[in-house]
């Protein structure tokens, strides 16, 4: 059968041959059985985490990888502004306080504050303090230009580990505890016959 949990098959040989050649007499030693680790059950899946019209996602800073912000906070993007909003924005978003006015068409009376990285300095965008009326979807807003940002897609990995193991089973756990116990009574009987030979030869270190 396939897999890792039966022994190769000269392994029981080779440790019966190592019993006979030291001669250990006395029975086996014991070896405490162990319970199979228990199985994790899943974690239930939070309501709502499945959004048809907006995929769960996490915004990175494009310049050094660090996350800016996700979809948790998301709340419009403007497609002619070339910007998402977002509602709060990761650790890694600092924010310059110094207001200034808006130099972009159709911001004229805007004051805003600048939004950098705080990994690499990056321009990523700005917070809206004040605006015009037809601009108010913006006010206190973290508002990313998405030419600064990269995005990644949670759950959009494909790759899985590789399982070529069979399952543990009955008779599998019998044969690995048999091979385990004749390793340890291999094991023990050198560690006796090493220690009577450290015994001789300090004995004949010490007679010279």
């Amino acid at each position: 059968m396939a897999g890792a949990l039966y022994p190769p098959p000269g392994l029981v040989a080779e440790l019966d041959s190592s019993l006979s050649l030291l001669e250990v007499g006395g029975g086996r030693a014991p070896v405490e059985q162990q319970q199979p680790a228990p199985q994790q059950q899943p974690a239930p899946r939070r309501a709502g985490a499945e959004n048809a019209d907006l995929l769960p996602m996490v915004f990175l800073c494009a310049g050094c990888k660090r996350p800016v912000g996700d979809t948790q906070s998301w709340v419009t993007n403007d497609e002619e502004a070339g910007c998402i909003l977002l509602r709060s924005a990761a650790a890694s978003v600092s924010v310059d306080e110094e207001r200034k006015l808006s130099k972009r068409p159709g911001e004229c009376g805007c004051m805003i504050e600048t939004l950098f990285c705080s990994g690499c300095s990056m321009t990523l965008g700005n917070i809206y303090r004040c605006t015009p009326k037809h601009l108010d979807y913006k006010r206190d807003l973290f508002c990313f230009n998405v030419d600064s940002l990269e995005s990644y897609i949670l759950g959009s990995s494909e790759k899985q580990a590789l399982i070529d193991e069979e399952p543990l089973t009955l008779e599998s756990r019998a044969v690995l505890e048999e091979v385990l116990q004749r390793a340890d009574t291999v094991l023990k009987a050198l560690e006796t016959r090493l220690t009577a030979v450290e015994s001789s030869m300090a004995s004949l270190h010490n007679k010279v």
